[in-house]
C-alpha cells in the first residue's frame, strides 16, 4: 500500500532535485528519506529516480507517476483532515480552466472570497484557449467551465447558466453610419465579427420567435470579445457580443446597445467535472461556490 509520507517525500525530492534539501525541508534524516523511497519504489515495482553522485533525475516511471502521486497526496491529506478532525473543509490544489474573457468577469473577481472560505486550498486557473480534458492525469484539470458542450457519461455536467447577446456600436460610428433599424439594414454597415478566421460570416438574430439571418462581409475579425468591444468602442463597426462584456461600455456610454429587441441565441454555460469517482471536496467545494456566485450573476 502507498503511504501518504511516501508520496511526501517522492514530491519533495522533485521539487528540490535533491535528497539531500528534500531531508533538510522535511526535517528528516536523509537515511529515512532513502528509505521511504527505497519503500514506494518497491510498492510500485519500478524505479523513480535515477540517481548519480551529482544529480537526481525522474526516471520515465517516476514521470508517468508524477501527476497521479500529486492527487493522491493532495486527497490523504484531506481524508486524514475529515477522519482525524471531523473537519468536512476543502484543501490541496484546485486546477480550473475557462476561457480568459469568462475568467476575467465571472471568475476572478469571485477568487479572494473563495480563497478566505477555504484557506487550506490552492487554486491554478488555466486560461488557455486550447480545450483542456478533465481528470487527474497530466496536464488535466478538475474543473472546466466551457460553452456550448455535451458532456460524456463520465463527466458532470451542470449548468451554470446561459450567455446572451447584444449588438453594439460607438455613438461616433452612429453618428457617421447612421443606426441600423432592423437586422437586415446591418448588410450595409462594416461589422465586426468575433470568431476565428474560418467562420462561416454570417450571424442569426432573434426576437421572440422571430429569427433574421444575415450574411456579410466583415471589415473586421477577432477571437476576442474584450478585443472585439474595444475595437467597437474605437469606431471600427458594429458588433455581437455577449451581453456581460458589452456591459461596463453601454453603462459608460462608450457603446450604443442598437437593435434593442433582437439579440443572437443564448449559449449555455457548463460546469464540468469527473464522476467516475467521488470528487475531493476542493472540487465539490468549488462547484457549489461557482453555482452560487457565477450561477447567480448568469441567471
Amino acid at each position: 500500500m502507498i503511504q501518504l509520507g511516501d508520496l511526501r517525500v517522492f514530491l519533495e525530492i522533485n521539487a528540490t532535485g535533491s535528497f539531500s534539501e528534500a531531508a533538510r525541508r522535511l526535517r528528516m534524516p536523509k537515511s529515512s528519506v532513502a528509505r521511504q523511497i527505497d519503500r514506494l519504489e518497491r510498492t510500485l515495482g519500478g524505479a523513480l529516480f535515477a540517481r548519480t553522485s551529482r544529480t537526481v533525475a525522474l526516471t520515465d516511471a517516476g514521470r508517468a507517476f508524477l501527476p497521479h502521486a500529486r492527487r493522491l497526496y493532495d486527497d490523504g491529506v484531506e481524508t486524514e483532515n475529515v477522519l482525524k478532525n471531523g473537519n468536512r473543509g476543502a484543501s490541496g490544489k484546485l486546477t480550473v480552466s475557462a476561457t480568459a474573457p469568462f475568467a476575467r468577469h465571472f471568475l476572478v473577481p469571485h477568487l479572494p472570497a473563495f480563497l478566505d472560505r477555504h484557506p487550506d486550498v490552492q487554486v491554478a486557473l488555466w486560461l488557455t484557449p486550447a480545450r483542456v480534458e478533465v481528470g487527474s492525469g497530466e496536464g488535466q484539470v478538475d474543473i472546466a467551465i466551457r460553452l456550448r458542450f455535451s458532456a460524456g457519461p463520465d463527466l458532470a455536467n451542470r449548468k451554470l447558466g446561459e450567455i446572451d447577446f447584444v449588438v453594439v456600436a460607438s455613438p461616433a460610428y452612429l453618428a457617421a453610419y447612421g443606426a441600423p433599424e432592423r437586422p437586415d439594414d446591418l448588410k450595409h454597415h462594416q461589422l465586426i465579427e468575433l470568431g476565428p478566421p474560418n467562420k462561416a460570416h454570417q450571424v442569426e438574430l432573434r426576437r421572440g420567435k422571430e429569427i433574421a439571418t444575415i450574411r456579410y462581409n466583415p471589415r473586421l475579425q477577432i477571437d476576442d470579445p474584450d478585443a472585439v468591444c474595444l475595437a467597437a468602442e474605437n469606431g471600427a463597426g458594429i458588433a455581437v457580443v455577449p451581453r456581460f462584456v458589452a456591459a461596463p461600455a453601454v453603462a459608460a456610454g462608450r457603446l450604443a446597445n442598437i437593435l434593442p429587441d433582437w439579440g443572437a441565441a443564448p449559449i449555455p454555460v457548463s460546469l464540468l467535472y469527473r464522476t467516475n469517482i467521488a470528487p475531493p471536496g476542493r472540487i465539490r467545494a468549488y462547484a457549489e461556490f461557482l453555482l452560487e456566485t457565477v450561477g447567480r450573476a448568469l441567471g
